[in-house]
């Protein structure tokens, strides 16, 4: 097939004509594209038509074209290399761009223009005449960098409120149409769940519509807000007598992810500090010494208004219980070697009456659980009845301890 695109030199076109293009190019490559970028007004983001550009490389003319009604520029595809794009007549009503920019068509025939990605990058135009500016804010979370919505903003010229704004779902806030002068720029809402910030930011405007924000010119300012943070805490108590418990500790999380550990205190008081609004998680991990793990599984609601609740209960007023570790007592019978004997049968009495009875294992251990405060006695037990083994004396007191004979324990060897 013939290469339509191998044409002679036509020297008398006009050299921003697509003529010229197509006389000086080979059929390209299939990673080479055509592209275009768009010429805009500043203030609005409007599509602007009739603005008028040169590409040229080396000192020679590409491509010349407009913009069209949508204010879209066209370019035909481009080898790799570098380019001069010059914008040679503005939009009408519109001042022309004070610069050149270089566009840049790598070897996969990726291009950028200024180094910004070229369906990214946009020609603005300010109108004729005085120059309005505008500029933006972008609000951010200080903890997490997140951006916020709901931040009211207020620019001042004098006294006298010049221009309002609030950050939409990207965080933006955007003020157009600034006329020459010095202004304050006020928070005067904070986003939802935020503290508010007292900070004032001064904006000024050139005559040629050029901004700075506190002496330094950008676009842009980044504006962080702190969250509002609330307290979560509650006490540690006993199941049944409402004893403050020490040495409980808990976990506060997020989903599946820790957060924070905290201990409680001689008061029985656990406090894990200040965290934001949110839905949390609170689970016992180690109870006091002497006691079962709670396992109950806590909702820990943080409110914007600043409430704090525990399974629905105000956190001020929670008390998370614990039950007492039941009493396990072990009682161990060997030979003389000591040789372990299973087989054989215990009892534990109280007045005259056996209340608990166990045999021991492969171990020569008989174990007894959840035995009630009081006093006992441990008897073996034979096939005739009780042994003539001297007995012994159990009391389990009021705080869960185990005394046998006198003496703390909570084991018992018979021979």
């Amino acid at each position: 097939m013939e290469n339509r695109y191998k044409q002679p030199l036509d020297k008398k076109a006009p050299r921003n004509h697509m003529a010229l293009w197509l006389s000086r190019m080979e059929k390209p490559p299939e990673d080479w594209k055509s592209f275009l970028f768009y010429a805009v007004d500043t203030d609005t983001g409007q599509g602007l038509r009739g603005a008028g550009f040169l590409l040229s490389r080396h000192g020679r003319t590409v491509f010349g074209g407009y913009s069209n009604g949508s204010g879209a520029v066209w370019f035909p595809p481009l080898p790799a290399g570098e380019y001069q794009l010059t914008e040679t007549r503005p939009p009408a009503g519109y001042t022309p761009a004070k610069k050149g920019f270089r566009l840049q068509v790598d070897v996969s025939g990726q291009i950028r223009i200024s180094g910004v990605p070229v369906e990214r990058f946009r020609m603005f135009h300010k109108p004729a005449g005085e120059q309005k500016a505008s500029f933006s804010i972008i609000v951010f979370d200080v903890k997490s960098g997140k951006r916020l919505q709901g931040a009211a903003f207020t620019l001042y010229r004098d006294k006298t409120p010049a221009a309002a704004a609030v950050s939409d779902a990207s965080g933006f806030v955007r003020f157009y149409g600034l006329s020459r002068g010095v202004y304050r720029l006020l928070e005067t809402r904070p986003p939802m769940g935020y503290l508010p910030s007292g900070d004032v930011h001064t904006v000024t405007v050139t005559e040629d519509g050029a901004v700075t924000i506190d002496g330094h010119t950008t676009e842009y300012a980044s504006i962080g807000s702190s969250p509002a943070l609330y307290n979560i805490f509650f006490q540690k108590q006993d199941a049944q007598t409402g004893k403050p418990l020490q040495g409980a500790v808990f976990e506060l999380l997020d989903g599946e992810v820790v957060l924070y550990t905290a201990v409680s205190n001689e008061n029985g008081e656990i406090d894990f500090g200040s965290f934001p609004p949110g839905t949390y998680r609170l689970k016992e991990q180690t109870p006091p010494r002497g006691y079962r793990v709670n396992g109950h599984i806590y909702t820990v609601v943080v409110a914007r208004d600043g409430t704090v609740t525990i399974d629905g209960v105000p956190a001020e007023r929670t008390k998370i219980p614990d039950k007492k570790e039941s009493c396990l007592l072990t009682v161990r019978k060997c030979k003389e070697n000591p040789e372990p004997v299973s087989g054989v049968a215990f009892r534990l009495v109280q007045n005259g009456a056996a209340v608990a009875s166990a045999v021991t294992n492969e171990k020569g251990e008989a174990y007894f659980t959840h035995i009630p405060q009081g006093e006992y006695t441990l008897e073996q037990v034979t096939q005739c009845g009780k042994d003539s083994t001297a007995p012994h004396t159990v009391a389990v007191h009021q705080d869960g301890a185990v005394t046998v004979d006198g003496r703390p324990s909570h084991t018992i060897n018979v021979n």
